[in-house]
């Protein structure tokens, strides 16, 4: 004497068709490629490369600011300074201290303009970024 009310699971519960198309394409496009080729993604990062630095006049292969603008400004007042201290005085004391003085007032241009390319070199980086992240996603990347 089989129930037939026994046979029938009452905890089974059936998947809704919508969850079912989901499931069905989200495991299609695990196993077909979806979306751009490795060589359509490679030609699409080049051309937003060229497209951010044109934009923006950064080229993140060289960027500003790298340079050591202390050591320019150092130079360039050690020996300005020297020249003006051999100019006014004739003793070579005053030649040092002009020197130094020089020195002392090149490297600190010096660092604040390195200061200001570093900011402007961050700031065009960030909207190279942007760009770049624009442009891929533009491109369906």
């Amino acid at each position: 004497m089989i129930n037939n009310q026994m046979t029938s699971n009452p905890t089974k519960r059936e998947i809704p068709p919508f969850f079912s198309l989901v499931f069905s394409l989200t495991f299609l496009c695990m196993t077909v490629a979806c979306g751009p080729s490795p060589e359509d993604m490679a030609a699409a990062d080049q051309e937003c490369r060229q497209l951010a630095s044109s934009r923006t006049g950064y080229d993140p292969s060289n960027p500003e600011g790298s340079k050591s603008a202390v050591g320019k400004g150092a130079a360039i007042g050690a020996v300005s300074g020297a020249a003006l201290g051999a100019i006014t005085s004739k003793k070579s004391k005053k030649v040092v201290q002009g020197a130094a003085i020089g020195a002392a007032a090149g490297a600190g241009a010096g660092a604040l303009k390195n200061n200001e390319d570093k900011k402007k070199a961050e700031q065009a980086a960030a909207n190279y970024q942007v760009e770049y992240q624009h442009c891929m996603s533009s491109k369906g990347n």
